[in-house]
């Protein structure tokens, strides 16, 4: 069993160390990851923002799906839907991802969080769709079973998302982070977990809610910069406000997400 470290000698992978996040392969095609509730990926006292949750699914899903994929190529996300069941969340949280299906050009995985810290309760519940794509250099060489294990922590503490994102409100209804090298994927591209973290902001921002579900579409890579995700309430029901999220990547003029989210209105 090999260890492979998410430190500096491994480019794409600082969002593995910002969340703090282990996965290991325990059986074939099941992947178990777990991390703490760190201060940082907190939204306040009850729990952690929707948007750490968001990556933590996409992140555990896209590993289970990548190896599914192995040997013919490697995966990017296209699309997540996933549903956060209490908000009151204590941690540790224990990340568990299964295969559903592997397609001759998709991967689709089930992936769960449970509070560890109370009695194991479920806390957030999604599925991942990711296609499978030839890397230019071949696929990554993983030993198995698969250990991803996050290192070389910072001399201090993580800043939380907000901040590490350098997000920027652009008028009442969007939020814009610049593509810094730290928020890229191995691809070079930016990782799908940040796009989560910004999606989320952004539903918040716009309706001023919490979210609590999404179904985010991937439809293409952001490459260039500024990153600019447009949240526009469509109205409200039972459970919060409906709210549309529109990512583009302003330097290449091009959509590249689009999510709908449930905003929960505190009171």
């Amino acid at each position: 069993m090999t260890d492979s470290a998410f430190g500096p000698a491994a480019p794409g992978r600082e969002i593995g160390r910002y969340v703090r996040l282990e996965m290991r392969e325990q059986d074939d095609l099941h992947i178990v990851g777990r991390t703490t509730a760190t201060d940082h990926l907190r939204r306040d006292e009850r729990g952690l923002r929707a948007g750490a949750l968001f990556t933590f699914l996409d992140n555990v899903g896209g590993i289970c799906a990548g190896i599914a994929s192995l040997p013919d190529g490697w995966v990017v996300s296209t699309n997540l839907a996933a549903r956060i069941l209490t908000r009151d969340q204590s941690g540790p949280f224990r990340i568990e991802s299964d295969v559903l299906r592997r397609g001759r050009n998709n991967v689709v995985t089930s992936v769960q969080i449970v509070d560890e810290g109370a009695y194991d309760t479920l806390i957030a519940d999604g599925v991942l769709t990711s296609s499978i794509l030839v890397p230019e250099n071949g696929p990554p060489g993983f030993a198995r079973p698969v250990v991803l294990v996050p290192q070389d922590d910072p001399a201090g503490s993580y800043p939380p998302i907000p901040e590490w994102l350098r997000a920027r409100a652009i008028g009442p209804d969007a939020i814009e982070i610049d593509l810094a090298d730290e928020l890229r994927n191995p691809w070079g591209i930016l990782h799908g977990g940040v796009v989560a973290m910004l999606v989320d902001l952004a539903a918040e921002h716009a309706s001023g809610g919490v979210p609590t579900d999404v179904v985010l579409h991937f439809l293409a890579p952001n490459r260039v910069g500024p990153v600019r995700a447009t949240g526009q309430s469509l109205g409200a029901r039972s459970d919060g406000q409906v709210v549309r999220v529109e990512v583009r990547d302003v330097g290449a003029d091009r959509v590249t997400a689009i999510a709908i989210a449930t905003a929960l209105t505190p009171g």
